[in-house]
């Protein structure tokens, strides 16, 4: 399934949708996301022009990259497209935030950018906060903790 915005039935002016979607939907890993990811649309629509601003928030369930132990991170990302009605005989183009649409399309498709979006908020390095003392805001282990191991096996044997 995918998520379509039916451009035909737009009036012209500005309109606020509320969209959830699951990670199947989506294309996504299935336990990346717990339950639905929310996408608040802020449309604008003009004669030959679709502005669209996206607000895509969740809660991710990752795996800590010091401890092992799964934990849960929000997620909250902004992006901003522009479709354009393009006249028959220019070509279609498909930049970062500029797309172009068919003035007889009825519906365009933001399945792919918002997967993009998603797998983008996903962080290289999945370590939870850190609290002030310097411990793990979801296990509660410090620096000092981990420091040990990489101690232990630096140290030659006798």
């Amino acid at each position: 399934m995918s998520i379509k915005i039916n451009i035909g039935s737009l009036n012209d002016g500005g309109q606020q949708l509320l969209l959830e979607a699951d990670t199947k939907e989506l294309g996504l890993e299935e336990n990346l996301v717990i339950g639905k990811v929310s996408v608040l649309l802020d449309l604008f629509k003009t004669n030959h022009q679709l502005d669209l601003r996206l607000n895509v928030s969740g809660l991710f369930c990752l795996e800590c990259d010091r401890c092992l132990d799964l934990f849960d991170k929000p997620i909250e990302q902004y992006l901003e497209l522009v479709y354009v009605q393009k006249s028959p005989r220019e070509e279609e183009f498909n930049d970062d935030y500029l797309r172009t649409y068919n003035p007889n399309m009825k519906m365009i498709d933001i399945t792919n950018d918002i997967r993009e979006m998603v797998m983008l908020a996903v962080p290289m390095r999945k370590i939870p906060a850190e609290k002030s003392d310097g411990s793990c805001s979801w296990c509660g282990k410090t620096k000092e903790y981990w420091h040990q191991f990489i101690i232990d096996e630096e140290s030659p044997t006798p």
